[in-house]
């Protein structure tokens, strides 16, 4: 009778430990699922915050100081160009960065950037102090005009390309 009793407390102690871990392992699944959502619902907001900062060039008009100011702002990003169009240079030219790429907007604007195929800067890499010089003409940003300004994205969806068209005035 002794061995029966025995025999029963190690069934129940054995079911009652596959009870407590299969709780824990659906515990574990439905809460896994809440942190993969919330995981990747933070990553979007991360990435549109991330974002935001260039909202005010998207298909927008801006004066020739905000191109400047642009210029001067992302010299130093990687992976990252700004192209200006004036009324003086009909092919562009691109802002100084700290980098030898240069981007090329798509043939297409709702074409990613291809960033394994840049350009060596054609039109060269010209600096801000050279933009806002008169003298040079070719190459000079006048802060009084008015540029149409476009973002362009790579494949990831991040911006890698801000190209600004002067308006004829």
């Amino acid at each position: 009778m002794e061995n029966i009793s025995v025999g029963l407390k190690w069934v129940i102690g054995v079911i009652v430990t596959i009870l407590i871990i299969a709780a824990g392992v659906s515990i574990y699944l439905v809460i896994n699922g809440y942190f993969t959502r919330a995981q990747e619902q933070t990553l979007s907001q991360s990435q549109l915050i991330t974002q935001a900062e260039f909202s005010g060039y998207d298909n927008k008009d801006v004066s020739g100081q905000d191109v400047l100011n642009v210029a001067s702002r992302y010299a130093g990003r990687p992976n990252f160009s700004v192209r200006i169009k004036n009324n003086e240079s009909a092919t562009g030219f691109f802002a100084s960065n700290n980098y030898n790429k240069c981007y090329v907007a798509p043939t297409d604007p709702d074409d990613p950037v291809d960033v394994t195929n840049y350009t060596a800067c054609l039109g060269g890499k010209i600096p801000v102090s050279t933009m806002q010089d008169q003298t040079q003409s070719a190459n000079y940003v006048n802060p009084t005009a008015t540029f149409a300004s476009k973002i362009y994205k790579d494949k990831n969806g991040e911006v890698c390309l801000i190209e600004f068209i002067q308006k004829p005035n």
